[in-house]
């Protein structure tokens, strides 16, 4: 279990990288839980409505720096660039039946918040 953990949390970013929606619809369950400095999402689909447009704009490169899998959980470090500077992200990813089920995410979003106008803010902010 912990090499498709592993897989799947690679992958997560991998899709971001990509801009792969289709990959995280496949691989998020419909139940998906988000949780970040922005908020709380309970579902996949109004996640990728919110965070798509966001991570276009927020998002100049993402770096892999480590993984780390056991059992039906992986802990992902990446760097995020953005074009206010980088931000060193991990984010815990939880897996059930083949699907993410959870991803929590912990970064100090002060760098992606100066990328992003307050309305824009707003809208991630899925609690």
């Amino acid at each position: 279990m912990s090499e498709q953990s592993r897989t799947l949390a690679v992958g997560w970013i991998e899709a971001w990288i990509r801009m792969d929606l289709e990959w995280l619809r496949t691989h998020l369950a419909p139940d998906f839980v988000h949780v970040s400095p922005f908020g709380r999402f309970d579902d996949r689909d109004s996640y990728l409505a919110a965070v798509e447009p966001m991570a276009r704009k927020s998002v100049a490169e993402l770096t892999i720096l480590d993984v780390v899998a056991e059992d039906d959980r992986a802990a992902i470090r990446f760097e995020n660039r953005t074009h206010a500077g980088s931000v060193d992200t991990c984010d815990w990813i939880f897996v059930r039946d083949g699907l993410i089920r959870e991803v929590r995410s912990f970064y100090d979003s002060v760098r992606v918040r100066e990328t992003l106008s307050p309305d824009e803010q707003s809208t991630l902010d899925g609690s």
